[in-house]
């Protein structure tokens, strides 16, 4: 018969460790209530046709509207789009940062002609790129003072979901950079206005996280390229959203007085954001039912599933763009929200465990700001102009 001690042993040998065990615990019981919570919420918004953003009155939005601008990136399609034009109907004046001048350009149109009056510009920004975001950061200031009202909201939304291992000129995986360097270089270039902006008042930043958080508990930061370990697209974008998460509530903790950071959760939003997942084909290939490549497959449909998203009770758990880009708005107009707080379903949420460490959320921030130093010095190499000099040999060149 096995004493006590024996017992603890014996069951030492059979069970994980117990770290991990509690981990995945932890990380099961929070993905339920999540699930839980997401369609119960979808149930009543179905139901009732509202949620807690139509509460609020414009006098108790949390930045006044006529006298805040605020900067919405990924805003010429999608989440980003719809929030914009609510922000624009609301008074407020509005930044579109669109990586295609052209796309921006035409979603400032439409919402012009939605409304008139709307107070819009648009900036050219490419996260994937450390040039494009010090270039762009200065020009949407310009265009606040523009605007006539300054910098007192951003909205951190522009993503990447890439089904394949995909690197910037930079030399970063591309979901990373797009989803949370590039935001933390523009958040950063951005606060000192931001918090000289807000004249005693609240300024915030809303990142756009989501649910995926919770799919990772760790970066990557060891081997973001995928040098030793294989691509999983899944993963790759649970752990974008994880540093999503991880960099709003460091923002929380370091931002100057007066701005205020906050994460949504948009929900399961019908965008093109998935048009890269599922099978891949090329255009007029055998596996292609259409001729058309799986990307434009995948685009294409996409308005079929918007009637059936309105039309059928998916509408439970597929939210368009409209309902999307609410909880966003929520996390940057409802007053009296946490610092670090996330919003899903226009409710202040619990974030997943691992989330919760300090000491993730100063790592990720210090190795961000060390990757974006030596890249802003690889790009200040490049971009040096060659020293005038008086002749080849003066420039070290050999002569005819």
């Amino acid at each position: 018969m096995l004493c006590y001690p024996q017992l603890l042993s014996a069951a030492a040998l059979t069970l994980p460790p117990a770290p991990k065990v509690f981990k995945a615990l932890d990380l099961a019981v929070y993905a339920a209530d999540r699930q839980r919570d997401e369609l119960l919420s979808g149930v009543k918004r179905s139901l009732l046709g509202s949620d807690p953003l139509d509460a609020l009155a414009k006098t108790e939005y949390a930045l006044p509207p006529k006298i805040s601008t605020v900067a919405v990136t990924g805003a010429n399609a999608g989440i980003g789009r719809e929030a914009a034009l609510f922000l624009a109907q609301a008074g407020f004046g509005v930044v579109l940062c669109s990586r295609d001048q052209e796309k921006g350009e035409s979603a400032a149109a439409e919402i012009r002609t939605v409304s008139p009056e709307a107070r819009v510009s648009v900036v050219p920004l490419d996260l994937a790129s450390v040039r494009s975001v010090e270039a762009a950061a200065p020009l949407i200031i310009s265009a606040a003072k523009e605007l006539g009202s300054p910098l007192r909201g951003l909205i951190l939304n522009a993503g990447i979901w890439p089904g394949s291992l995909q690197t910037t000129a930079d030399g970063m995986e591309l979901a990373l950079q797009v989803c949370h360097i590039g935001h933390q270089q523009l958040t950063q270039r951005l606060l000192p206005d931001l918090a000289s902006s807000s004249g005693g008042a609240e300024s915030r930043v809303v990142t756009v996280s989501s649910s995926a958080h919770a799919f990772a508990d760790e970066v990557g930061t060891d081997d973001p390229l995928y040098a030793s370990t294989a691509f999983d697209t899944n993963r790759n974008y649970g752990r974008a959203k994880f540093a999503n998460m991880l960099f709003a509530q460091e923002l929380a903790k370091r931002a100057p007085p007066g701005v205020l950071s906050t994460a949504a959760h948009p929900g399961l939003v019908l965008t093109t954001l998935f048009k890269e997942l599922g099978p891949s084909y090329a255009a007029a290939s055998a596996d292609s039912p259409t001729g058309r490549a799986a990307v434009d497959d995948r685009l294409a449909g996409i308005p079929a599933l918007r009637a059936l998203q309105s039309s059928t009770p998916l509408k439970a758990v597929l939210k368009s763009p409209q309902e999307g880009c609410r909880p966003l708005l929520y996390a940057l107009l409802a007053p009296g929200l946490p610092a670090g707080g996330y919003v899903a379903d226009c409710e202040v949420r619990d974030i997943s465990p691992a989330s919760k460490s300090a000491a993730a959320r100063e790592e990720l921030w210090q190795w961000t700001e060390s990757w974006l130093e030596g890249a802003l010095r690889e790009e200040a190499v490049e971009a040096e102009p060659l020293e005038e000099c008086g002749g080849d040999e003066e420039c070290g060149l050999p002569s005819d």
